[in-house]
């Protein structure tokens, strides 16, 4: 009996015991309501005093009540890149190196993203150098290097001794390509690295490990050194452009370059890339026309590079690019930081300026570098996105579905059912840059192309639009062309031109905040541009007086981009404006289903404070539908008294949306009506 007593306590459903034992306790058994009992209930047998001298199990107490679950702790990783560090000779550039990882231990960054070239010659000696620098950082950040062409000069061995130790233990490595080629994942970033070279030939581990991983990764990162589309370099054009039939590489990449843009695109990887020295941030488009996000890190050298080639329009995008080599007189070092948090990647970027040629001119400016921020961008998974043409193209051009430089999108719902989208804003303040001409020529029997004909059909197949009238190529009326036709001296030239960059509108998405009763709508794209003009080589240019180089217009002439009236909120500067400001826009913001308008109000984040602030008080909110001439002028409505601070606001009662009329890009919400 004893035995069958404690089968109870072993029961599966311990909870049962508990309750049973508790019922013990509070009642007052008769001996013969013991016997009735026993029958049924043998684990009751020692209170009814039964089972001789077995022992009287211990009360088992309540279990306490579940606690209620903490809040779900947000995924975050802050991921910093480090361009290439070559010093010239043989060294690191040493001054520019520790002044980026500097600023990342300021930042707290978790990983930095080395994208190849991190000594002049691949050399034990510049190795040596290079850890010396970055040992001091290691204790507070992850550091992931892959190999640049530089770094190729070298030997095999000299880098598995440098690397061992940086690289995580549990990264993935490509087969045969240990140190050179792995992935790690990191609190929701997949982060794939890949060797110069390797790209042709690493298709299938990408792939992979993408597939492999995709459950968990909310972001992907690939970094590697060469860029996808480049305006130095790139992969497009040296592999398959001006490709070679006994290089190998070439061969391979022609056979996965769509591939790539598709894998890309379709799981929204951000690519990311050295070798350029300059920096550079571009969309990059796939068959389907899916974007995918490249960034060119820019230099923490003792070079820059110039622009030679530029913006390849077919297949590409420009949203920033900043170059300065020597002939400015000084240098750029570049940061760039991605700070993911959840779904959403908060993107920004800085660059110090200095004048330090070589380690032995010491630090100079950079011992108290002056970081200047210039290109940012805030996304989240729940995103609508549109690309916004600079307005500097003669209007009576045919827009080809794309030319549209108006901020204004189509509804752009949130996961909880509100709306959003632009209603007006033209994209007036933009930066410009030249680019360089190049020449080219095939060799029959070695290159792709068998004649100099057949290399520019490869450029109007895979690089530049062929100028028509029905399709206008805003870059250059010429963009590629044979020069020197029927002579031994016949080339391909890309054309020097001007071109102006684009701009990317996100509406993102984000989960409710603190003081607001709907979820977060985060405007960028704007703001992002200040109507800045350099040559080349990063040598600066008035865009409100100079004329751009000849063909450049995108008329089909031969003239150049006109001189531009820049508007009176253009800061004419790289430094972008901290609260945000740039283009006027118009935002229409629906209410939730059951929403009344008596009870809400649309406002703006403080981007200093965090504070939510109402774009207009009830008095001052338009009760007019948004017309097109209040992108300029104020409702008669709204009394000339009312502050405008956060813009013209009011309220569409036909659509139950508020709209604004914002000068500033930002975060913003419904809250309740103060």
């Amino acid at each position: 009996m004893a035995a069958a007593h404690h089968r109870g306590f072993l029961s599966p459903r311990p909870e049962n015991a508990t309750t049973m034992m508790k019922t013990n306790k509070k009642s007052a058994l008769t001996p013969r309501g013991c016997q009735v009992l026993l029958a049924s209930l043998p684990l009751l047998l020692s209170a009814c005093g039964g089972a001789g001298d077995a022992p009287s199990p211990a009360p088992v107490p309540a279990p306490a009540p579940a606690p209620a679950p903490a809040p779900a702790e947000a995924k975050a990783l802050k991921v910093a890149l480090l361009p290439d560090t070559q010093g010239g000779g043989s060294n690191v550039s040493v001054y520019p190196m520790r002044a980026l990882l500097e600023l990342y231990k300021q930042q707290k960054v978790d990983v930095v993203l080395v994208v190849g070239d991190l000594a002049e010659n691949g050399s034990a000696a510049e190795y040596r150098q290079w850890r010396e620098v970055a040992e001091a950082y290691k204790p507070f950040m992850t550091f992931l290097p892959i190999m640049g062409n530089h770094d190729n000069k070298g030997m095999d061995q000299d880098w598995h001794d440098l690397v061992a130790d940086f690289i995580p233990a549990d990264a993935e490595h490509m087969s045969g390509a240990r140190n050179k080629n792995y992935a790690v994942l990191r609190n929701g970033v997949l982060l794939i690295n890949v060797s110069y070279g390797w790209m042709p030939f690493a298709y299938d581990f990408v792939e992979q490990t993408i597939l492999k991983h995709k459950a968990k990764a909310r972001h992907i990162v690939l970094q590697t050194h060469n860029s996808f589309v480049g305006n130095k370099y790139g992969l497009l054009r040296e592999r398959i452009v001006e490709g070679y039939k006994s290089e190998e590489g070439d061969v391979a990449f022609k056979a996965v370059y769509d591939k790539y843009r598709k894998l890309l695109a379709e799981h929204e990887v951000v690519y990311v890339s050295g070798h350029e020295h300059l920096y550079a941030r571009s969309l990059i488009r796939d068959p389907a026309q899916r974007n995918f996000m490249q960034i060119v890190s820019g230099s923490a050298s003792y070079k820059g590079y110039e622009n030679r080639f530029g913006e390849h329009e077919l297949v590409q995008n420009t949203l920033m690019l900043k170059a300065r080599t020597e002939a400015t007189g000084t240098l750029d070092v570049n940061a760039s930081i991605l700070d993911f948090k959840d779904d959403v990647l908060d993107f920004k970027a800085w660059y110090a300026e200095h004048s330090v040629m070589k380690n032995e001119d010491g630090p100079k400016e950079l011992a108290q570098p002056k970081w200047q921020l210039f290109d940012r961008f805030r996304r989240s998974a729940a995103r609508c996105e549109k690309v916004v043409f600079p307005a500097s193209f003669p209007v009576e051009i045919q827009r080809n579905n794309a030319y549209d430089t108006n901020y204004r999108s189509s509804p752009c719902p949130s996961p909880q059912g509100v709306s959003a989208r632009v209603l007006d804003g033209e994209n007036l303040t933009f930066n410009r840059h030249d680019t360089r001409s190049r020449t080219m020529s095939a060799e029959a029997g070695k290159t792709e192309a068998a004649n100099n004909r057949e290399m520019l059909s490869l450029m109007q197949r895979y690089m530049f639009v062929a100028h028509e009238s029905w399709r206008p190529n805003l870059n250059n009326s010429q963009r590629a062309r044979l020069i020197k036709v029927g002579t031994p001296e016949e080339e391909v030239e890309v054309r020097a031109t001007t071109i102006d960059l684009k701009k990317q509108l996100i509406l993102s998405w984000e989960a409710k905040a603190e003081g607001t009763v709907s979820e977060v709508l985060n405007v960028s794209g704007t703001a992002g541009q200040g109507g800045t003009y350099i040559d080349p080589y990063g040598r600066s240019k008035d865009i409100r007086a100079s004329t751009g180089l000849p063909g450049s217009l995108g008329d089909g002439s031969e003239q150049g981009k006109r001189p531009v009236q820049l508007p009176s909120w253009a800061s004419g500067s790289w430094i972008l404006a901290a609260d945000g400001q740039g283009d006027p826009f118009v935002l229409e913001f629906s209410l939730p289903k059951d929403g009344k308008p008596e009870q809400l109000m649309l406002a703006r984040q403080d981007p200093v404070s965090g504070a939510w602030r109402p774009v207009a008080t009830t008095a001052c909110l338009s009760q007019r539908a948004y017309v097109p001439a209040f992108l300029l002028g104020t409702p008669p409505d709204v009394a000339a008294s009312c502050s405008l601070v956060e813009g013209v606001a009011g309220y569409d009662a036909a659509k139950k949306a508020f709209w604004l009329r914002s000068p500033r890009e930002g975060r913003f919400a419904l809250i309740a009506r103060p």
